[in-house]
């Protein structure tokens, strides 16, 4: 294909899922799709290999939508699907890994033919179960699961999904208008992808595809080749819920691909921060992207370079019913075993550990007497690792591009109010680069009963480490009402007045300090 026309249509295609993206951020309802971006628009060609994805969309559910559609295909082929059909689940084994993630995938037909498929999927604010927390033992008590089922058929809706939905969340109108914002993120790359065709006069993308994906191969091999086949062992530790968890890499390297392989990493453990295959091999292959090529945007003709092996019963691999629902916590650090293994070979461009992950913090009201109600979601990010050639950014999304919650959005959609956000100085580990600061967030509980706050946080024991001979960032802690609390991944209970004190970790420094 000429690299010009190639250009053209690729930029055209990115700018179809940016369109689809913008569509699910503006009208969804809930602030963890609107404020904090916990979303993915994507689009895939009619074999299930990813082509384009929106911008903001988080690599998580980028990485898990192609074996997302796959699953899906399994319950209904190809040739079963028809236009105006939507398939829909929350399985964390077939989807994105936990059950508040709701996947869906539009089959996308021109002149009567499948040429793609588009996937939205989105963070929903409640999928009923417990409070969303990291100390549950079972899938069970985590929510509603959904299998694959058809949402909607040649453009008819299951009125039974969102009455089911309904009846058993506690949100039913943000969960309904985020499940509708998903729905039109569909129809909107559905439309621009059929519009694309028409104005270029092709079929199908199968040529662009097969292009974007030769292009990208070949851009990878390229800085592939730089790192010396090889085996390389890399590790991590984290708090784990009561005893500490560690996950072994070992990275075989060679001129044709990359196999991690999470042997010897924890069993599975009786609480919610164990992980499903398709969200570890997510953030196994999002590292490599920063280092190998971070300027070409995701698609198949990079993640086939890429098989991941995770032993079924690990932390990182675990059986059903294994409670998942804060999987993120042990996700989110698997970069710092991919980063760890290559450091040796390339130290130009590996990170120190970052003062991940993704701290979330829920809270939820009941006024029994009043019958009122409130629950929200709200999102905090610690330090950045450093690199050799930069200091690590503080309080900033990594590996997952999550937002902060705004100060003033959190006031107003729940009865707290904010006695501080600060960035902690110091909690950067140094070195001759300085780990990124973490962040110092305080909160008053305003709510005139018990306020039941879930805590989904990690390295409050176990430090980000550094890289190089950098040195490790300062652990996070949280108090409440000046105490520690004693587990910081369970649930507390604030009453009126009460304060809670959130201090996320620092990243890690990379190489020796200069004297």
């Amino acid at each position: 294909m000429n690299p010009i026309d190639l250009e053209i249509y690729w930029n055209r295609l990115i700018a179809i899922t940016d369109e689809a993206g913008a569509t699910l951020k503006r009208t969804s309802f809930s602030t963890v799709v609107r404020e904090s971006n916990d979303f993915a628009c994507v689009l895939l060609d009619t074999q299930a290999r990813l082509v384009a994805q929106s911008s903001l969309s988080i690599p998580g559910f980028i990485g898990t939508a192609p074996l997302s559609l796959a699953g899906m295909l399994k319950v209904f082929p190809r040739e079963t699907l028809k236009p105006g059909d939507i398939l829909f689940t929350n399985d964390p084994w077939v989807g994105t890994g936990h059950l508040p993630d709701a996947t869906m995938a539009a089959p996308i037909f021109a002149h009567g033919k499948l040429v793609a498929f588009a996937i939205a999927v989105a963070h929903l604010s409640d999928v009923g179960g417990r409070q969303w927390s990291a100390d549950a033992n079972e899938l069970y008590e985590e929510g509603l699961r959904f299998p694959v089922i058809k949402l909607a058929e040649e453009g008819r809706f299951n009125p039974l999904v969102m009455q089911l939905l309904e009846a058993n969340t506690r949100l039913p109108q943000q969960v309904k208008g985020d499940i509708e914002a998903q729905v039109g993120a569909l129809a909107v790359a559905e439309r621009r992808l059929v519009d694309m065709l028409a104005e270029y006069g092709l079929a199908g993308i199968d040529e662009i595809a097969a292009a974007i994906f030769k292009a990208s191969e070949e851009a990878a091999l390229r800085e592939l080749r730089r790192i010396p086949p090889g085996v390389y062992r890399g590790s991590v530790d984290s708090d784990g819920f009561d005893e500490r968890v560690s996950i072994q890499a070992t990275i075989t390297v060679t001129d044709a691909g990359v196999t991690v392989d999470y042997t010897g990493s924890t069993p599975q453990v009786r609480y919610g921060i164990n992980e499903t295959f398709n969200h570890t091999y997510a953030y196994t292959i999002y590292p490599f992207k920063c280092l190998l090529s971070p300027g070409i945007p995701n698609n198949d003709g990079f993640t086939r370079l890429f098989k991941v092996i995770a032993p079924e019963g690990s932390i990182v691999n675990a059986r059903p019913p294994a409670a998942v629902g804060a999987r993120h916590l042990i996700g989110h650090q698997l970069q710092a075993a991919v980063f760890d293994a290559l450091s040796g070979v390339l130290p130009e461009r590996v990170q120190a550990d970052s003062g991940t992950p993704l701290w979330s913090v829920l809270l939820r009201g009941v006024d029994a007497a009043r019958g009122t109600s409130f629950s929200t979601i709200l999102f905090f990010n610690g330090g950045m690792g450093a690199m050799r050639d930069r200091d690590g950014p503080p309080a900033a999304g990594f590996p997952a591009n999550i937002s902060n919650t705004p100060v003033e959005i959190a006031e107003t959609l729940a009865p707290v109010l904010f006695g501080a956000k600060r960035l902690d100085d110091g909690s950067g580990g140094g070195g001759a680069r300085q780990g990124g600061m973490g962040q110092v967030v305080s909160f008053t509980s305003r709510w005139p009963g018990r306020l039941r706050v879930s805590l989904l946080t990690d390295r409050t024991r176990v430090p980000a480490k550094g890289i190089m001979g950098g040195a490790a960032g300062r652990a996070g802690h949280v108090h409440l009402n000046g105490v520690a609390v004693d587990n910081p991944k369970s649930v507390v209970e604030m009453h009126e007045g009460d304060t809670l004190e959130l201090g996320l970790p620092g990243g890690g420094g990379y190489g020796q300090a200069r004297i």
